[in-house]
């Protein structure tokens, strides 16, 4: 039986950030490269010829030259059957025949909401993406929630193709007690922690304000740690927290190294994610995997992901978000265990086959 011969866009593994799409292609590869009847090359790394910084000039090189160049002479003088596309945009200067393409969409936030990223980047990704999707043969997505935010939106264009969705996993994270990491941030009290960039969509400003709200209906001296890297229009929250007289509530850690993150994932009290929208969601399930009690937004994908095993909260609600804070500081969660055997890197890889087959 002939090899099925895939090419995969592997640009994203080779950057710094180790999280999110970074580690779903990583660990999708890995996996596939296990499956006796693949034969699977990835793309070379951009990051090896062109430096990350300035991003600019690096995502111009990558759009250009690796996108539009690269990758379309490489399916065609390559003999591969499969191309998997991991940056939304696969508008190459031309698409090689009989290769069948494979994009990975992992969400279409910026098509369902006006306000989570600049106007400018949003107007762009919105005109790019119906061209990306009519280049491709099959969309797979990271959740059944996304499915079906995409397919709603493939009936709106008026696009036909073959849709499915496999899950993420995350990454065994090994047990940190180091208290000299918590120093480090001048992390001297109980907190409450949440672990992603801060952007728009991940609700930091409401997640602030409830927090504030707990504060003054509390004597609680808890704090809340924000960890990860300063995304994107993020101003009104410091704003909001200078003109609000807590800014030695809150702490910022910036970016943070894996063993960090395991020893604040560690000591929390309770984990916060109350995003506005998500594909998945691969911090909760770090946090639910670590049996760290958990409070997510109440929308479609969390409760299909992690069910009955967190607290849910209104992303809009500022007193329901506080409320949920007192309440898990008194009564945690009951984490279901066998919630998380569905989150498999080998079971979705062998899923995409299936997919890819098929169609």
């Amino acid at each position: 039986m002939k090899k099925l011969k895939i090419l995969i866009d592997y640009s994203p593994a080779c950057r710094e950030d180790k999280t999110g799409i970074p580690l779903f292609v990583k660990h999708l590869y890995s996996e596939l490269n296990k499956i006796d009847n693949i034969e699977i090359h990835k793309s070379f790394c951009v990051s090896s010829i062109i430096p990350i910084k300035p991003w600019f000039l690096y995502r111009l090189f990558e759009k250009i030259l690796y996108q539009k160049f690269y990758i379309p002479f490489k399916l065609k003088f390559g003999n591969y059957d499969i191309y998997i596309e991991n940056q939304y945009m696969f508008i190459p200067l031309f698409k090689p025949k009989n290769i069948k393409v494979v994009n990975i969409i992992y969400d279409i936030a910026l098509v369902l909401f006006d306000n989570i990223q600049t106007p400018k980047h949003t107007k762009n990704w919105r005109e790019k993406l119906p061209i990306s999707i009519k280049n491709s043969d099959i969309i797979v997505t990271i959740s059944k929630s996304s499915k079906i935010d995409i397919q709603n939106y493939l009936d709106d264009l008026h696009i036909a193709k073959p849709l499915d969705y496999i899950y993420a996993n995350v990454d065994k994270i090994d047990i940190c007690k180091d208290k000299r990491i918590l120093d480090k941030f001048n992390i001297n009290n109980e907190y409450f922690l949440f672990l992603g960039t801060l952007e728009p969509r991940k609700n930091p400003l409401n997640l602030v304000k409830a927090f504030k709200k707990f504060k003054e209906n509390s004597k609680n001296d808890i704090k809340m740690v924000f960890a990860g890297k300063k995304g994107w229009l993020y101003n009104e929250v410091l704003e909001y927290i200078k003109n609000n007289n807590i800014d030695n509530e809150v702490i910022f850690t910036g970016y943070i190294s894996e063993q960090e993150k395991s020893c604040l994932l560690y000591n929390t009290k309770a984990f916060l994610f109350l995003s506005i929208y998500e594909g998945f969601g691969m911090p909760p399930l770090e946090a639910l995997e670590m049996n760290i009690p958990t409070i997510l937004s109440d929308i479609a994908v969390f409760k299909e992901l992690f069910e009955d095993s967190v607290y849910y909260a209104d992303p809009y609600d500022i007193e329901d978000i506080s409320k949920k804070m007192h309440h898990i500081l008194i009564q945690k969660p009951n984490i279901n265990k066998n919630i998380l055997k569905k989150f498999s890197w080998e079971l979705s890889a062998k899923k995409l086959v299936e997919i890819i087959c098929k169609n």
